[in-house]
Parts: structure tokens; sequence; C-alpha cells
């Protein structure tokens, strides 16, 4: 397994990538280790093997070299890392406090070869020229992660025909004892939280349905 790499989990935003161990090493799930990712030297945590199950068209852009488990040495490093992160932060939100850009988070590399401020723009600025006298005055290089641009996950549309989603009957969700899950055709007062505009409409229907029930018998007398 350890030729097929590992997929080690990094950073604050949790990215995931597949590195590669040292010839003969081997590693277990929720070892912490240090890695040379895309950013730098940094910390992380083993995943899992990433053997046969994973697509072989996995980003190599999120990945790298897996060097050892994390040390004694490797955590004063990383203290020291946060330190340097908070004082730069502290620059940024005073330097930058004419700007629309709201810094949320910093990240500085275990070797301290680069720093990650996490902004969030609520506006349009250009703050090129901050950045690069960031950098100069710490040594390092320092970028921005645009916090707005991070992708999100949107439910796919289901198309549903008819009763309940969860098994498909036309019974609502009684019939099918997925009454936790919500019936998708709203037609049942059972499952997901109903506002009330879906109340209102419901019990109107249920009023409509029973009077013309009630007009369509006849007496037994």
């Amino acid at each position: 397994m350890a030729d097929a790499g590992y997929l080690v989990q990094y950073g604050r935003t949790a990215y995931v990538g597949r590195f590669t161990p040292p010839a003969g090493e081997s590693f277990g799930r929720d070892d912490t280790v240090v890695v040379r990712s895309p950013r730098g030297l940094e910390t992380g945590v083993i995943l899992c093997p990433a053997d046969d199950r994973f697509p072989a068209s996995w980003d190599a852009t999120a990945g790298g070299e897996l060097l050892r488990r994390v040390t004694a040495s490797d955590v004063a490093h990383l203290a020291d890392a946060e330190c340097l992160g908070r004082t730069l932060l502290a620059t940024a939100e005073a330097d930058a406090g004419h700007l629309p850009l709201t810094f949320l988070d910093v990240e500085v590399t275990l070797d301290r070869s680069a720093a990650v401020l996490h902004v969030l723009p609520w506006g349009e600025c250009v703050a090129d020229d901050l950045f690069a006298a960031w950098s100069d005055r710490f040594g390092l290089s320092v970028r921005m992660l645009d916090v707005a641009r991070t992708p999100v996950v949107e439910e796919p549309a289901v198309e549903v025909k008819s009763g309940c989603s969860s098994c498909g009957t036309g019974g609502g969700c009684s019939s099918c004892g997925t009454e936790k899950s919500g019936c998708s055709t709203g037609g049942c007062s059972r499952g997901a939280v109903k506002t009330a505009d879906d109340l209102t409409d419901y019990f109107a229907d249920l009023r409509q349905k029973m009077e013309a029930e009630t007009a369509s018998r006849r007496p037994l007398y």
C-alpha cells in the first residue's frame, strides 16, 4: 500500500491530497505527519492508503511528499509558526483597515517559508502592494485565500413522480415506515417540518375533500 501513497488531510480548510512516503515506510490512520504540500512544509493527518479504490486522475496538485511522523522538534516549530501567524494577522488587520477586507484566519507553514491569510472581501479592492509589503516585512511569501470562493456542493434536483420518496409508493410516509424522512409530495402531515403556508394549504385541501365526500353520501333513512 505504501507504494501507492496515502491520502493526507492538511491545512485549516481540510485539503486532501495523495502523498508519497519514503521507501519502506508505512503509516496508519490518524498518524500525524509532516508533508511537503504545494504550499510548503506543514503537518497533516493520515486518512487511509491511496489504493485502487481511488481514481488515478486524483488531483496531483493537492498532494506531494510524505516526509515523516511529527517529532517534538516539529511541535516546537509549529508553535513558533502559529505565533508568527498571530503577529501577521494583527498587522494585516491594522494595515488594511481602510479596505473592504475581513481577515478571518492565518496559516504559516512549518518551515516559515509561506503564510496564507484567510480573507473575506465585502467589496472590490486591490491589495497586491500590501501583500508584497507583508512578504518583505516578515521574510516569507504571504498569500491570500478568498473564502468567499470556497466551492459549495449543491444537492442534485430529484424528480419525484408520486408517493413517498423513500419507497415510491402512493400510500404516504406511513406506508413504508419512513415517516422520519418526510413525504416528498407534501400530502401528509408527518415528516419534514412544514411552514405556516404549507399547513394552511394542506388543511384547506383536506376540508374540500371531506366536504366533497360528505356531499356524495346518501342518507340511510
